[in-house]
Order: C-alpha cells, then structure tokens, then sequence
C-alpha cells in the first residue's frame, strides 16, 4: 500500500456481529415490535435481527480479476480503525463515509453513547474495506457494485505519520 490509494467501503447490513451489549443496554425498554419514532422503517426486533453481510464473493471474485488488491480489511469491533491492522507504511483518510444507518443513532441517543465509542464499538455502516491503486478504482467500484450497489471510495491512504 502506499500513499494515495483508493480506500473503498462495503456497507454493511447494520449491527453485525459486534456491540449487542452496548445496543442491548441502549435499547432497554423499547418494544421489539415497533419502529421507534418511524425511524427504522420496520420493527426494532427485526432490525436487531439482521443477519451479518458476508462478503466472501465479492472479494473472491475481485482478488480473481486482473487488479492488483494492495489492502482488505473487515470492519468489527474498533471500526475503521481496523484499518491500521494493515502491516502499511501509510495512514488513512476516511472523507467520504458511507451513510450511518438509523439504528445507530438510535442506539447513540437512547443510551448516550459518545460518538467516539460509537465509532469503537460499531462498524457504523462500513462492514468491509478495499484498498487498491487510484487507476484501479473504477474498475473494482463497478465489480463491487454487482454485489453492493453502494459500494464507494470513502478515503485515501495517507503518509504515515510518526508516531
């Protein structure tokens, strides 16, 4: 990896696999079967029970293609942090995140949670991360986007910096 390279974003199909803790004492006491405030578009219960995105055939099919993938990364717990799991010389500039699904906000307003642990704790709607040459970038967006229709570049490789 090196800097100026395409950092692009999966979604992810909310909660994932990390933070039901966390959501669970931020959610106490509101009905499984409603939609809070109509923010959800459907039931708490079935939103909490969203199965987590697999994104093993995208990826296959990308490392199977002629571009050379330069970084992958699964966004977990710790967020886009995990980005600096990569064995990289570079930093990371997220500037165009994916958008945040509502179930998020309603799990940072009903348990008062800061956007920094949010951020920590949640994949805040990024569930996977490709990075890739810039002259690569369209090509992977649309190879992505068979698969993730919102699929887009969300940031840049960086120079590093000292620590």
């Amino acid at each position: 990896m090196q800097p100026g390279d395409a950092i692009i974003g999966l979604p992810s199909s909310g909660l994932h696999s990390n933070g039901y803790t966390l959501a669970r004492a931020a959610l106490e006491g509101l009905p499984l079967g409603e939609d809070p405030e109509g923010r959800l578009g459907r039931p708490l219960g079935d939103v909490l029970l969203d199965p987590t995105e697999i994104y093993v055939k995208p990826v296959l099919e990308l490392l199977r293609s002629e571009v050379e993938v330069r970084g992958l990364a699964h966004i977990t717990s710790g967020g886009l942090g995990n980005l600096q799991r990569l064995a990289a010389e570079v930093g990371y500039e997220i500037d165009s995140p994916l958008p945040v699904p509502p179930i998020f906000e309603l799990i940072r307003e009903c348990g008062g949670v800061s956007d920094k642990e949010m951020h920590e704790v949640f994949n805040m709607g990024c569930g996977f991360c490709v990075l890739v040459a810039p002259d690569d970038e369209d090509a992977v967006l649309d190879l992505l986007r068979r698969h993730h229709p919102a699929a887009q570049r969300i940031g840049a490789a960086t120079p590093a910096t000292p620590a």
